[in-house]
């Protein structure tokens, strides 16, 4: 069986959180706001259920929270640094680089979230 990826490189591609090859999402793009959660009910790779529990990406709602303040925070950073703006400038440019981003966020928190609790998992049951 091949080496698998990092966790880190795993999470940027979107791979499933256990053999880190199967695709977490079905369409590779996340633009289509119709599929833009569309997940498989399975691993295609390893079998692990991207579904486990009703409601479980509730969850992800706060990493979402977290990337969308941190993607603020570093919007503020770089509009202050290069071009001094005042806030009111930086609100209507971060409110539309946000809403731009709406999609990608979501997939990244889902992602993201998975490889947390999945972590848990893994440690509770004595896997590694």
């Amino acid at each position: 069986m091949a080496k698998p990826h990092s966790a880190i490189y795993s999470i940027l591609t979107l791979r499933c959180p256990r053999c880190r090859s199967g695709k977490l999402f079905v369409k590779s793009s996340p633009y289509p706001y119709k599929t833009m959660a569309q997940m498989p009910e399975k691993c295609p790779v390893c079998g692990l259920d991207f579904n486990p529990e009703p409601g479980f990406y509730w969850g992800a709602m706060y990493v979402s929270y977290g990337l969308t303040v941190a993607f603020s925070v570093f919007n503020y950073a770089w509009m202050y640094l290069i071009w001094g703006w005042v806030t009111w400038q930086f609100l209507i440019v971060n409110a539309i680089l946000l809403v731009i981003m709406i999609p990608v966020t979501f997939r990244y928190a889902r992602c993201i979230y998975f490889y947390i609790i999945q972590g848990f998992e893994s440690k509770f049951k004595g896997e590694e």
